[in-house]
């Protein structure tokens, strides 16, 4: 587990830091009750907050452990998000996938500044760990499909750049806002 203190800063890590391109280790649940994973997913929820993510992912801050957290609420570049979550997963896995899938811009808090059209699977059924150690199991479909899948790529070592079909939808996030949130 990460040798870190509540005392420890956590931050936001940019691409091209080695731990976004590594698979993440499985938690052991026995450590969900520590004051350690306590000061983690503090710190999860605080940076995807302020930084205005829908999603994060423990490797996005330095620390390669299969933990994510997830919340929609409206955001700069999603108005119209309505609120849903957080949900902390732990050992997060995709079980099944829709055949059906859907193109959507994503982004990352990891390289802020590009956005980039991805098809993924409409629709999956998860299996993650909440913070209590209860098993989850749960069909989602839609934009939190979306960011479910785009999280545990994370913990896979994947960003969503290597997931694009077609690298000239790649844009600034100024262009972004200007050409596809205003229009």
């Amino acid at each position: 587990m990460p040798a870190r203190t509540p005392s420890s800063r956590y931050e936001l890590v940019r691409l091209g830091n080695p731990v976004l391109r590594k698979k993440a280790k499985r938690v052991p649940l026995s450590f969900l009750a520590t004051q350690e994973f306590k000061h983690l997913h503090t710190a999860l929820m605080r940076i995807m907050r302020t930084a205005d993510g829908v999603g994060l992912a423990a490797p996005q801050i330095d620390v390669s452990l299969r933990i994510a957290v997830i919340e929609t609420r409206p955001t700069e570049t999603r108005p119209s998000l309505t609120q849903k979550g957080p949900v902390l997963m732990v050992n997060p896995r995709i079980l099944s996938c829709s055949e059906r899938m859907s193109t959507d811009w994503e982004g990352c808090l990891s390289f802020k500044p590009l956005r980039g059209r991805v098809r993924r699977p409409h629709s999956v059924v998860v299996e993650y760990w909440n913070e209590h150690g209860e098993r989850i199991e749960e069909r989602t479909s839609g934009l939190w499909a979306r960011i479910v899948q785009h999280e545990i790529d994370h913990l896979d070592g994947i960003v969503y750049v290597d997931r694009m079909d077609d690298m000239k939808s790649l844009m600034l996030l100024d262009e972004f806002k200007e050409r596809i949130v205003r229009s």
